[in-house]
């Protein structure tokens, strides 16, 4: 069974993680924000209070008057009683409480901060805000000094209640409180839903690996459970390389196949000559014949292991071109006189033609070139039936000079003209040969900056076009 609780639980814990700072920080903002609005709102009120009383103050102008008798006339024109929701507190220049809302003398000492600010005349007048020591109410209050004549007397003291206003802030900040916690549990029903959403295809692409862990390249993905994103596209990709592997797979198995029953049969046909050659009585005729075919199959087996070297080499990057000034010319007629006795064998014409009267000496290496033009001539000789013919067609542009191989032989399947340069592939593994040599004379084409094109019809013929660049080194 696959286990992907790790991630499952890394993926809830990041998410809701989020969600949690999210909530925490808006809820914050919000409590802030309704608490300063409350609070400011019974801030401008007391100031409001404040301006009020400076003003009705300051129009008493009773000569003669007791500190008692004005500020009771401060009281009773504030209309201010039971219903009031300020409670007042008249004091004198020594803290002294000698009036409040109702009238009562309360002889106690106000030892407040707001109270101090204002008996000392401070400019900034702001409220204050405590919890009452006796009763532990919260409360707001602000004191405002009273003067006659700049001289301070006292001060009027104004007290609202905040329990009713704290309260009020405690429902809301319960309810953000709930909200939050709802919001949480969606999100961690969502975070679960998202977490399944990427495990899920995960376990099948693990199960997927797992399967090509142990050699089955068959295996196709359940699409339904693979999404349009990049795991979708990480799927595809398992799927490809499965595919690619399995061909590798196929193609391999072949090879081993093929290049055994190579190694085979002219092993096979060297023991068995090496053998009779040893018998007393041997007629000069047998011993002829049995030291060539021992030649023959020794160079054929020469040509295998040269190929599977060069292309061990190809595939690591091991091969370097010995360049040098080439003559197509000559090459092209070499290649074509080396090969006019096993042309001949078949039955099949092999000429040459050149488009061009001038072609110049190009760079490259001479052997390696010559290696391709002979793999690519010998292909089209044994693909071609008796009577045929293969021909060699050369030309030169001012950038490329381009050799064609033209046969009229068995030609390639449509279908197969993309494997053809592949390694190892071969269309007929009942043929001769390794699979490696056109796979080869590709990459020396290439690594003379050409290219190779491969043109074919099924029973009609093949043409395969090379193409090499005339100057890889400017200064040779």
């Amino acid at each position: 069974m696959l286990h992907f609780e790790g991630l499952r639980k890394k993926i809830i814990k990041n998410y809701f993680t989020i969600i949690i700072i999210t909530v925490a920080l808006f809820e914050g903002l919000f409590i802030f924000y309704i608490q300063n609005y409350y609070y400011d709102y019974v801030r401008q009120s007391l100031k409001g209070q404040v301006d009020y009383t400076n003003a009705v103050y300051n129009t008493i102008t009773q000569e003669g008057s007791s500190f008692e008798i004005k500020v009771k006339n401060i009281i009773d024109k504030e209309n201010v009683g039971a219903k009031s929701k300020y409670a007042i507190q008249i004091i004198d220049k020594n803290k002294n409480i000698i009036l409040d809302s109702y009238g009562f003398k309360v002889k106690e000492k106000a030892d407040f901060e707001d109270v101090e600010r204002a008996l000392n005349d401070t400019k900034e007048l702001t409220p204050h805000t405590y919890r009452m020591a006796s009763t532990k109410e919260h409360v707001m209050s602000i004191s405002v000094p009273l003067k006659t004549n700049n001289i301070i007397e006292g001060a009027v003291r104004y007290t609202v209640s905040l329990d009713k206003i704290d309260n009020t802030i405690f429902k809301l900040t319960l309810g953000l409180i709930l909200a939050g916690i709802c919001i949480l549990l969606i999100a961690i029903s969502l975070s679960l839903r998202f977490a399944e959403t990427l495990i899920q295809p995960l376990r099948e692409l693990k199960q997927f690996a797992n399967e090509l862990a142990h050699g089955n390249y068959s295996i196709k993905l359940k699409n339904t459970n693979i999404s349009d994103d990049e795991i979708g596209d990480l799927a595809q990709t398992f799927e490809h390389m499965a595919a690619e592997i399995d061909k590798s797979e196929k193609l391999k198995e072949e090879f081993i196949s093929s290049i055994s029953h190579e190694l085979r049969t002219p092993l096979t046909s060297i023991k068995g000559w090496s053998e009779t050659l040893a018998y007393e009585g041997i007629t000069q005729d047998e011993l002829d014949l049995g030291l060539g075919i021992i030649q023959d199959e020794t160079e054929r087996l020469i040509k295998l292991v040269t190929e599977l070297l060069d292309f061990s080499r190809l595939s690591s990057d091991r091969i370097k071109l010995q360049i040098d000034m080439v003559d197509i010319k000559t090459l092209v007629v070499s290649v074509v006189n080396q090969l006019k006795v096993k042309s001949a064998e078949k039955n099949i014409s092999l000429s040459f033609e050149f488009e061009d009267e001038a072609i110049e000496n190009i760079q490259g290496d001479k052997n390696r070139l010559r290696q391709v033009l002979i793999n690519l001539v010998q292909n089209a000789i044994k693909f071609t039936s008796e009577g045929g013919y293969v021909k060699l067609v050369a030309s030169q542009g001012e950038e490329f000079t381009t050799i064609k191989v033209i046969d009229d032989g068995c030609g390639i399947e449509t279908e197969n003209l993309d494997k053809v340069l592949d390694k190892f592939f071969q269309e007929d593994y009942n043929k001769a040969g390794s699979g490696l040599g056109l796979a080869i004379s590709h990459e020396i084409v290439k690594l003379h900056g050409g290219n190779m094109i491969l043109q074919s019809q099924k029973d009609i013929g093949t043409t395969i076009t090379i193409t090499i660049k005339n100057k890889l080194i400017e200064s040779i």
